[in-house]
């Protein structure tokens, strides 16, 4: 083959080539992918939020207690020292029965029993001596032997009483409902409760309140509405947080900071202590007013106020609200009955 013949193939192969590249050129990078532009956020409309409405109505409210309440003794002894001092013996338990004198509890006082006959002793000559003085007739001698007898008789009584204040006895028949934890050897303070007994004749209710706000407004006196056994009784408040007993024990102080007393204006026959029945007492009631829910009622910087819906518009109406509960207010002024009030 001749060098013209070997040229040939290789010019016609680089034509080919200037052609392609050409084509690439004036096609502005068409072989390569088109970028996409970007796409434009869809509109979205903003939800329409449906307001929460309840109409404004006339009714009735009412503050009140409710709860269960526990059957307790109506009457209860309750005993302690007045002076104090370590104690000697226990004789009895809670639950346990007792009769009027019994032993309770005894303060150790070692050398009183000596002492008290003693004095006994020394009463007793005095008083044969004074009477001997008196038949001598002698003014004098009578009047030393008389001064004699009464300082006798004036310590004996002191010793007894000492005696006395170191034992506690039951003044009446009765169930022991509290006993002191306390053993022998244990320091009694003063003025502490050591023991309660219950006279099982008469009972009431007791109902435990804590924390309950309605608990300031309820009065001694009040009207109580009892439910024992699918039967309702009438009762009345007995007594309250504020108008218990002062103690200086403080289980019997925490005990009434937060228990209501209710007596039954007649006592069930199947009522027994420790049984159980169902309470109300109403401590106020308004008949035919505008009651709302609480979360119909806004405040903002001292302004009580509403918003009503009235047609598609809201509007704001300042009111002046009564009684409350845990859940709805009395409205007294700025509400009509079946306004739309709306809710929080």
């Amino acid at each position: 083959m001749d060098r013209k013949s070997a040229r040939r193939p290789n010019r016609r192969i680089g034509a080919l080539v200037l052609l392609v590249a050409t084509a690439v050129v004036s096609g502005g990078c068409s072989l390569l992918p088109q970028e996409q532009a970007p796409l434009k956020p869809p509109l979205v409309k903003p939800a329409q939020t449906e307001a929460r409405t309840v109409d404004a109505k006339l009714g009735s409210i009412m503050r009140q207690i409710t709860g269960s309440g526990t059957f307790v003794p109506t009457q209860v002894d309750y005993y302690q020292f007045q002076e104090g001092g370590v104690i000697g013996s226990v004789s009895v338990r809670a639950g346990a029965a007792v009769k009027k004198g019994d032993v309770l509890v005894t303060l150790e006082n070692e050398g009183i029993d000596i002492e008290l006959l003693q004095r006994e002793l020394e009463y007793e000559r005095k008083r044969l001596a004074w009477e001997e003085t008196v038949k001598g007739g002698n003014s004098g001698h009578i009047k030393i032997a008389q001064l004699d007898y009464k300082l006798a008789a004036l310590l004996f009584e002191k010793t007894k009483e000492k005696v006395a204040a170191s034992v506690l006895k039951a003044e009446a028949d009765g169930i022991v409902t509290y006993f002191t934890d306390m053993m022998p050897g244990d320091r009694a303070e003063p003025g502490r409760v050591l023991a309660a007994v219950a006279e099982p004749t008469g009972m009431r209710l007791a109902m435990t309140t804590a924390n309950n706000p309605v608990l300031a407004d309820i009065k001694v006196g009040m009207a109580a509405e009892v439910r024992f056994q699918d039967q309702v009784y009438a009762g009345k408040v007995a007594q309250t947080p504020a108008s218990a007993p002062m103690t200086d024990d403080d289980r019997l102080r925490e005990e009434y900071s937060k228990t209501l007393y209710v007596e039954l204006d007649s006592l069930p026959a199947e009522a027994a202590l420790g049984k159980m029945a169902d309470v109300t007492i109403v401590a106020a009631r308004r008949d035919n007013v505008i009651v709302v829910p609480k979360s119909g009622v806004r405040t903002y910087f001292g302004r009580t106020f509403v918003q009503v819906l009235d047609g598609e518009r809201r509007r704001e109406l300042d009111v002046e609200t009564g009684l409350e509960t845990a859940t709805e207010y009395e409205i007294v002024q700025g509400v009509e009955d079946g306004m739309k009030i709306i809710l929080q």
